[in-house]
């Protein structure tokens, strides 16, 4: 279940004529305007292979269940990119990504770039106001509004948090310290990320913050244990010089990755030692999707502040409608799943009437609400959202799941515009490589030929929404599209696969295209996993391990006020109360509720069983026999 659940749109903005395929005189004179080119060496199949292990990667627990609090107190030689200074000082807009990278400008400016020299090494704080690495900022009798100061974004298993500077100047900003701590709930052992943002004083107005200006980043690896002397290490004045390589906690100096200058920081792990989940333990906020099993709410965990998204389900309606197995299968995928473009679970928990699914609230949009908006994306945006895509399926592929519902509405956007896969209900578990399974599930415009034929079908299957929803996102409808549904299915089995013009799908990607679209799922490129796709000219220049970190920022990012902002999200929910009503459904028997034993949710140990499902870790198993072999 997506946020939001409305009836997909039948329309784009788009209009064109479904012409056949060019020529080869057309298509090499649009190659040469394109500038496709073949794959280079970090583009390889060893790299792509490389990369593979780590959309894998185990899922680890702290020993203990507790709470990460973070303290932000100061930078110190914080810099524009050149690119801006200029652009700023001259009174020029200028847009927030430069020109040149295989994303079209989607990757961060390196810190070669920078303006080296304005790190002051100075740990004392300065009483100047813009320093000599921000020109062009607007200032008022000197002082720099406090508008275009710089603010930090902190990311934490994608729960996301946004906090201002209080005092300094830009380049050497101070946050409000010990006065406020930020704390996250540790369901797993994860990264903790902070992002160094400014407003762009030449955006245009209405843009919010998709045009502010990236100074740097700290990735910190939290020390996920209590330390006894923590409080005295997170005092002020007592900063450590971090590791590298080496879980970290207390107070330290963090040099700032693709920018310039140094953050301070309190990094403490504190364990928590609480009861059993309920839903009291929650503020309902507002209404964020509804489905005819239960709704979707987004909410605040009231010991930490934190905002979540609630997914609510009906035991009765999902016995009624044999729709148990379904759903223990998404809490068992979303379990066990670590990966950066799939939503996590935080947590699960259920009354007797119903189950609560408690997941990060990613409030960026869906892609559909996005693409509906603009009809169409260009191709580096498409292809940017594809390899993201491509990376989460190749997870789950990894875990023997197929995940059969790849759509638009299933896929949602974050703060920074990086992708996240949600709605797990219609995945097929334990499915190896060479198996099949013949279930009728999915979306009219997304299912493949040889599930509408009843041949039975594998992983395969996944490849080939890809490939639809690559095209739609290039033209803004799926390839075989029609009203009238039996005559799309027809379509999907028998017409031939046509293509606008050279402008907007260009040839490395038509060719993607009728590979990833071909009707034999033998022949289907990705047969052979995941890295004959990635290794594809489309993804010419990706460095799929950097596309991982998340080190690529996207050219898109979504117009998002706080961690609360629901604009995004379709008002026909909006205007109804965010209530956990009691439904008055026939009371379940011990033999229903039995089936519900394992749901509440732990996240489990890498390697392990978990008693709520039957995915295992492959790397993992890996150990003692081929990868996804039991």
């Amino acid at each position: 279940m997506s946020w939001n659940l409305t009836k997909k749109l039948k329309e784009t903005h788009l209009g064109f004529s479904k012409s056949s395929t060019p020529s080869t005189k057309d298509k090499d004179k649009a190659k040469d305007k394109s500038g496709a080119t073949t794959p280079s060496d970090v583009n390889s199949i060893a790299d792509a292979r490389a990369s593979e292990d780590l959309t894998q990667a185990p899922v680890i627990k702290p020993a203990k269940p507790g709470i990460l609090v973070l303290t932000l107190y100061e930078a110190r030689g914080l810099s524009l990119p050149e690119e801006y200074q200029d652009a700023l000082s001259a009174g020029h807009s200028t847009g927030a990504h430069s020109a040149g990278d295989a994303l079209s400008g989607s990757t961060r400016t390196g810190a070669s770039t920078r303006n080296a020299s304005a790190f002051s090494g100075s740990l004392d704080r300065p009483q100047t106001s813009s320093g000599s690495g921000f020109k062009g900022i607007p200032t008022n009798h000197g002082r720099v509004s406090g508008k275009y100061m710089p603010y930090a974004l902190v990311d934490f298993d994608k729960n996301q948090v946004f906090i201002n500077s209080v005092d300094g100047n830009p380049e050497n900003p101070v946050w409000a310290g010990s006065n406020t701590q930020y704390k996250f709930d540790v369901s797993r052992v994860g990264e903790l990320t902070v992002q160094l943002f400014m407003r762009n004083p030449a955006a245009a107005a209405g843009t919010g913050r998709t045009q502010d200006i990236f100074l740097g980043a700290v990735r910190v690896n939290p020390r996920f244990e209590a330390v006894p002397d923590a409080a005295q290490a997170g005092k002020k004045g007592q900063a450590e010089k971090p590791q590298q390589g080496q879980a970290f906690s207390g107070l330290g100096w963090f040099d700032l990755q693709n920018g310039t200058g140094k953050l301070q920081i309190g990094v403490n792990f504190v364990e928590n030692r609480v009861g059993k989940l309920t839903i009291d333990d929650f503020d309902l906020l507002t209404l964020v999707g509804k489905g005819s099993f239960g709704k979707v709410m987004q909410v605040r965990k009231k010991d930490t502040g934190r905002i979540y998204a609630i997914k609510t389900i009906r035991k009765a309606k999902i016995i009624t409608r044999s729709e148990v197995t379904h759903t223990l299968a998404e809490r068992s995928v979303l379990a066990q799943i670590n990966n950066p473009f799939i939503v996590p679970l935080k947590f699960s928990f259920q009354s007797p009437e119903k189950l609560y699914f408690v997941l990060a609230f990613v409030n960026g949009g869906e892609l559909f609400f996005h693409l509906s908006k603009e009809g169409r994306f260009d191709i580096n945006r498409s292809r940017f959202y594809t390899a993201e895509l491509l990376c989460a399926l190749e997870c789950l592929h990894g875990f023997n799941v197929i995940y059969r519902d790849l759509k638009p509405e299933n896929i949602l956007l974050d703060y920074q515009g990086h992708i996240a896969l949600c709605d797990f209900g219609l995945c097929k578990l334990e499915m190896k490589d060479e198996d099949s399974t013949n279930t009728f599930v999915g979306t009219p415009e997304y299912l493949a030929p040889e599930l509408l034929k009843g041949e039975g079908y594998g992983k395969t299957v996944d490849w080939w929404t890809l490939g639809v929803l690559l095209y739609e996102m290039l033209t803004g409808l799926p390839p075989f599209y029609d009203e009238n549904t039996n005559e799309m299915y027809r379509k999907i089995l028998t017409a031939p696969l046509n293509f606008p013009g050279y402008d907007v799908v260009p040839p490395a990607a038509r060719d993607l295209l009728t590979k990833l679209l071909d009707r034999n799922p033998n022949k289907r490129l990705g047969v052979n996993g995941s890295t004959e796709i990635k290794s594809h000219p489309f993804f010419h220049g990706i460095d799929w391990k950097k596309l991982l970190q998340r080190k690529y920022e996207p050219t898109f990012k979504p117009n998002v006020a706080s961690a609360s902002d629901v604009s995004n999200v379709d008002d026909i929910f909006k205007n109804e109360p965010a209530q956990d009503s009691v439904p008055d459904d026939f009371v379940l028997s011990k033999t229903m509720q039995d089936q519900f034993v394992n749901f509440s949710y732990n996240r489990p140990v890498a390697g392990l069983d978990d008693a709520g499902g039957s995915i295992k870790d492959p790397s993992f198993l890996e150990a003692s026999e081929t990868r996804g072999r039991r």
